[in-house]
């Protein structure tokens, strides 16, 4: 009876030719969906200037300079200065650090949490399944923002490495409800296949037939997820940081950059402004994009 179950650990696993498959999916990958390679190489810049965000930025991001208050965009300060004679593009750089840490570890956060909440909820069914949907429910009902605002003012501030924890967490679980409503519903036709019933029949454990065999066969539809509650949560964290519950001053924050003196000095310096709201502007197009090439290619019901 374990047998019936080898074909779907090997797809998790890879198996012997998975470079040769991996390579021949990434060839389809940018054959067919041109807009999700784009969106794919400009999160990469978008990484590789977080990463190494300290060599990539001519200055100091942090250094203040009130003989260069509001200084246009030039050849030496190429996004202009802020009401700091802070450079912008400095700024901006280590920005994507900040957005790109708190944003890819909180859908992470929010997907695998979701994702366990979903699959346990639909391979147990019954009374737990309708407690956790409940659950789901409430937490639905509330605004993303407004969870997200309770969380960050319940939790305060926990920074570990220079990174706010609470504030990860705060990002993070307003998207728990809605990866366990799509994961749960995924599942619900995973439980029905053959093997799973196998599995119960050789006397498996619960959570080895959910983790070992319901979980793997869910990686598409999460990856999806995740890449699109990226996108979401970047924006949140923007949001956040704008309505000052975020990212403090003067840590570098695409949101907080939009805040404060930057909206009212937008008139007599507008790039104070414009420049944070395209990298942030950038940075969700592309992650929105990737999750819909994702979706198209992973989703047979989109397959050509």
């Amino acid at each position: 009876m374990e047998a019936m179950a080898v074909p779907f650990d090997r797809v998790a696993r890879g198996g012997g030719r998975s470079g040769k498959r991996t390579l021949k999916g990434l060839r389809r990958f940018a054959r067919e969906q041109p807009l999700g390679l784009a969106s794919a190489l400009i999160i990469l810049v978008i990484l590789f200037a977080g990463v190494f965000a300290p060599w990539v930025a001519p200055f100091d991001p942090l250094a203040t300079d009130f003989s260069k208050l509001l200084l246009p965009p030039d050849a030496t300060h190429w996004a202009g200065t802020d009401e700091f004679g802070r450079d912008i593009f400095s700024r901006l750089v280590h920005g994507a650090r900040t957005a790109l840490i708190l944003g890819i570890c909180a859908s992470l956060l929010g997907g695998i949490a979701g994702g366990l909440l979903g699959v346990t909820s639909a391979y147990f069914g019954g009374w737990i399944d309708t407690v956790l949907q409940r659950f789901v429910d409430i937490l639905l009902s509330l605004p993303v923002i407004i969870l997200a605002l309770i969380v960050a003012a319940v939790l305060g501030r926990n920074e570990v490495y220079g990174i706010d924890v609470n504030l990860m967490l705060a990002v993070a679980i307003p998207y728990v409800p809605k990866a366990a409503r799509v994961i749960r519903s995924a599942a619900l036709t995973v439980r029905t296949m053959p093997y799973i019933d196998a599995a119960r029949a050789a006397g498996f454990s619960h959570p080895r037939i959910v983790l070992g065999h319901m979980a793997p066969n869910l990686v598409a539809p999460w990856l999806v997820l995740v890449s699109a509650f990226t996108a979401q949560t970047i924006l949140l964290e923007a949001a956040l940081s704008y309505l000052g519950v975020g990212v403090t001053d003067p840590t570098p924050s695409w949101g907080l950059m939009l805040s404060g003196v930057a909206v009212q000095s937008f008139a007599q310096a507008p790039w104070t402004v414009i420049f944070p709201g395209l990298a942030i502007s950038a940075t969700v197009f592309a992650f929105s994009l990737l999750g819909d090439a994702l979706r198209d290619t992973l989703d047979p019901k989109f397959r050509k």
